[in-house]
């Protein structure tokens, strides 16, 4: 018998205990509850059990070679499984995430003691699951020997089932998104990252205090009568799938209900990102130019995010007031830039990417009790996961779709959609059904605490980018050349009553919020343009460069910014 026949052509004993192997750490990443992770991952157990169906085949060195082989692959696998398992289980957290990384990255050897200490019971559970597991796969590993080999037919489907597992390894291996989540690639990355966000946290001080210093030089003028403003980020969300901008579908009806019977909510109708993707869009709405060539730059309408020092929050801070992050969202890059300025900041989410199963209604508590803080002065900045990817794990069971065969599936069906991007629609429509209740529950809210203080307050939501959903094209996604991916919607409200109403109709683009934010709050600094503020009476509206033409979007007012 040869190494090859060992693995073409097994006995059925062979063949099941080579099953078991593929079996076995599967089983074990399926405990973390993420089943796509869990196969994507596992694929990485076929040439290790390729490996000890081969070794009877093999003699002297080459077999204990591939037993070794065998051994340490599985060995790889167990040990990964545990650790995740462990995470998810005890934290709902996973490597990758910022939790995670940072508590890596802060650990001395003290501290580590007093991990283990803390938890060791679950360490002992994980360790003792994973050591069970990596048992019966070395004993497989090294009672497979050579038998008769199996009947014909079942011979086939062995081989067919061996092509398929291995297509499956081979595309794992060539997709990076896939590939960089097993293991050998997976944790030398890891690595990476942690001493990335060390030598970041490094810098992160020195960028602060620069970034204090330019707000302290440029403050001009500060107002200090109470005040409470609500920032609210959504996320991949576009206002053509809300009927409160006139969608077909029943997305929004308690945000409809609030702009009829609330006179301070104004539903800003046109509104756009000037980035489709999350980061871009944070740092046009957080940031802004502040020296001279940044400023003409900015004015002749060319393409700038203000990253040399205008930070919207370091002015908050240096005008005094008490900042407050809360997010749903686990994104170093935000959360590293922004977030850090808090005085206090709270992340409900430790899953990075797309299989975030953390839902936006977990923040609402924490929100009313920022919302409580005495301080005097206070900016809430609440950071939604909203309807980003998947769109499936952004709403609750109670929510699934059920639009049945309406017009806006037969409308997609009209337009030659595949089913899933239909499918897509239908989620991502009741992720904004979702997002209704959340957004008006935040709303709610900030009215009675408004109600209740007496104090200045002015709410605000926009989402940071859009989401194509098979409107323009045949795909459900971010999308940097199509119009939905630029397309927000943007909701203002103020315990004042409705002054806020007159911008319903007024264009509105994401970069100038920061401008927007400092006028609210009574903040003045040497080198403001009017122009750029959305509720100045000088407002002066030019339209943004975008990926995507938008026949929607309404042309440049005269006069110019530039010929001011």
């Amino acid at each position: 018998m040869t190494p090859a026949a060992g693995l073409l052509s097994p006995s059925g004993r062979a063949a099941l205990a080579g099953l078991a192997l593929i079996v076995l750490p599967t089983g074990l990443y399926l405990l973390s509850g993420d089943v796509k992770r869990a196969l994507q991952i596992s694929v990485l157990a076929l040439p290790f059990a390729a490996a000890a169906l081969a070794a009877p085949g093999a003699s002297g060195l080459l077999r204990w070679s591939l037993r070794a082989f065998a051994l340490l692959g599985f060995l790889v696998l167990t040990l990964d499984a545990g650790v995740r398992d462990f995470l998810k289980w005890v934290y709902v957290a996973e490597p990758m995430s910022t939790f995670v990384l940072e508590a890596a990255a802060n650990t001395s050897a003290g501290e580590a003691l007093g991990f283990f200490a803390a938890q060791w019971p679950a360490l002992l559970l994980w360790a003792g699951v994973s050591a069970a597991a990596f048992a019966l796969e070395a004993l497989l590993v090294m009672r497979t020997a050579p038998a008769a080999p199996m009947r014909p037919a079942l011979r086939w489907s062995w081989r067919a089932l061996l092509l398929v597992l291995f297509t499956a390894l081979l595309l794992a291996l060539a997709k990076p998104t896939w590939r960089g989540h097993l293991p050998f690639w997976f944790w030398p990355h890891w690595v990476r990252e942690t001493a990335e966000l060390q030598a970041d946290w490094r810098s992160a001080e020195a960028a602060k205090r620069r970034e204090l210093a330019t707000a302290q030089a440029l403050l001009a003028d500060v107002s200090h009568e109470p005040q409470t403003i609500v920032l609210v980020l959504g996320e991949s969300t576009c206002r053509d799938n809300w009927s409160l901008y006139g969608y077909a579908r029943a997305t929004t009806p308690r945000l409809e209900e609030a702009a009829r019977t609330d006179p301070g909510l104004a539903v800003v109708r046109r509104a756009w990102s000037v980035d489709a993707a999350t980061v871009g869009a944070f740092h046009s709405m957080l940031t802004f130019p502040v020296s001279d060539p940044g400023i003409a730059a900015r004015r002749r309408n060319a393409p700038a995010d203000g990253m040399e020092g205008g930070n919207v929050l370091a002015f908050f801070a240096a005008a005094g007031w008490r900042i407050e992050w809360l997010s749903n969202q686990d994104d170093r890059a935000i959360n590293s830039r922004y977030a850090g300025w808090a005085t206090d900041s709270m992340f409900l989410n430790r899953m990075t990417g797309r299989t975030s199963v953390s839902l936006d209604g977990a923040l609402l508590p924490h929100f009313e009790r920022a919302l409580s803080n005495p301080a005097p002065r206070k900016l809430i900045v609440v950071h939604l996961i909203g309807a980003h990817p998947h769109y499936s794990l952004r709403y609750p069971r109670r929510l699934a779709p059920d639009w049945g065969d309406d017009p806006v599936k037969a409308h997609l069906w009209a337009l030659g959609r595949s089913p899933w991007v239909v499918i897509s629609r239908n989620q991502y429509d009741a992720a904004m059904r979702y997002q209704d209740e959340v957004v008006a529950k935040l709303l709610d809210l900030t009215r009675r605490r408004a109600d209740d203080s007496g104090v200045e307050t002015e709410w605000l939501y926009l989402s940071d980018h859009g989401q194509e959903t098979g409107e323009t094209i045949n795909r459900a996604g971010h999308s940097t050349a199509t119009p939905a991916g630029y397309r927000v919607p943007m909701l203002m409200w103020s315990a004042a009553g409705g002054v806020f109403k007159a911008l319903e109709e007024k264009p509105f683009r994401t970069d100038r919020l920061s401008p927007l934010l400092l006028s609210l709050a009574g903040i003045h600094w040497r080198g403001e343009d009017e122009r750029e503020v959305f509720t100045s009476g000088r407002y002066q509206w030019t339209p943004p460069i975008l990926g995507a033409r938008d026949p929607t979007m309404p042309p440049a007012r005269a006069p110019s910014i530039e010929s001011k």
